[in-house]
């Protein structure tokens, strides 16, 4: 396997395990001590947690709702057995139990994984809703390199 490309499958099949509402696959390649942080600030602590928690919501609000990978924006190495990827990602319609609809949510997500190809493990992620109106005032966004 080419070097992150291990990252690469394990956001292919997260994607394919949403997309089939299948949330245990989600996280069949979690740790057990697994952090999941999510776009309104509830920190799960555990795997199981994480699992208990996205069959919940998915009960309530994600059965259907398609999520897509809009790119890898970066896969930096903290030490050989430790990586961090954040992606981007594009959710589909859907309605939160207070009844608010959400719809074209664009997320970027902080992954950090442990290990390497078939040993590879999630380990903490922080999921954050892009700001579409912000979005046009990013500084950075505007620069060149």
């Amino acid at each position: 396997m080419t070097a992150d490309a291990d990252i690469a499958q394990w956001l292919a099949e997260h994607a394919a395990a949403w997309n089939a509402n299948d949330v245990p696959a989600m996280f069949a390649r979690a740790a057990p001590d697994l952090h999941w942080v999510n776009v309104v600030g509830m920190h799960w602590q555990g795997r199981d947690a994480t699992v208990t928690a996205h069959d919940i919501f998915f009960r309530l609000m994600f059965d259907d709702v398609p999520l897509t990978l809009l790119g890898i924006e970066s896969i930096v190495a903290i030490t050989p057995d430790v990586r961090i990827c954040v992606a981007r990602w594009r959710l589909g319609e859907y309605t939160t139990p207070e009844g608010h609809v959400v719809s074209d949510e664009t997320n970027r997500m902080t992954l950090v994984f442990s290990g390497a190809e078939d040993g590879l493990q999630l380990r903490h992620v922080a999921n954050l809703r892009i700001a579409a109106n912000a979005a046009p005032h990013d500084p950075m966004a505007r620069r060149t390199a």
